[in-house]
């Protein structure tokens, strides 16, 4: 287990120089999350990661040009353009196209793994992602609530006010 915390360590520290700090935090989250989901050997690591990191890449595109979407038509929207069915038809493809090349490659990216991670290794990546999130989610929530009961019992304590 040292060696593929190790091994994720210097991957991650080498792809991730000029980055912004928070994106290689999460990075090296969702890489500790999934050597430990996925219980994967410092082998299955070495094999796995450079593909993932390749396969997130596509997806972050494919998702930046589905906001590039959803703005363009927001903008026009908020300009009072006048949208033909031709033009929203359009819209609508574009980002259906985008969906399915989302999914095609999701596809893809787990049958390419077949040889490196086995089949239960497998399936559980596919519900990873939304388990991921979930956590996350979940996890933030949670804190924020735990904050907000510490600032609010602290402003109640006897012959203190913020303000002094």
């Amino acid at each position: 287990m040292k060696n593929v915390i190790v091994i994720l360590f210097f991957i991650f520290s080498t792809f991730s120089l000029g980055q912004p700090e928070k994106k290689d935090k999460m990075d090296m989250m969702i890489a500790w999350k999934l050597t430990e989901h996925l219980k994967l050997t410092s082998e299955q690591s070495e094999k796995f990661f450079p593909r993932f990191r390749e396969h997130r890449e596509r997806m972050t595109n494919l998702t930046e040009n589905e906001r590039a979407l959803y703005k363009e038509l927001k903008e026009n929207i908020e300009r009072g353009d006048a949208l033909s069915n031709s033009d929203l038809n359009k819209y609508l493809k574009e980002v259906s196209d985008l969906k399915i090349e989302k999914i095609k490659n999701q596809n893809s990216f787990i049958d390419d793994l077949e040889g490196s991670l086995n089949n239960v290794q497998r399936a559980k990546l596919i519900g990873f992602e939304q388990r991921f999130r979930k956590e996350v989610k979940d996890e933030l929530r949670h804190h924020k609530k735990g904050w907000g009961k510490k600032e609010r019992n602290h402003f109640k304590k006897k012959d203190k006010q913020f303000w002094k």
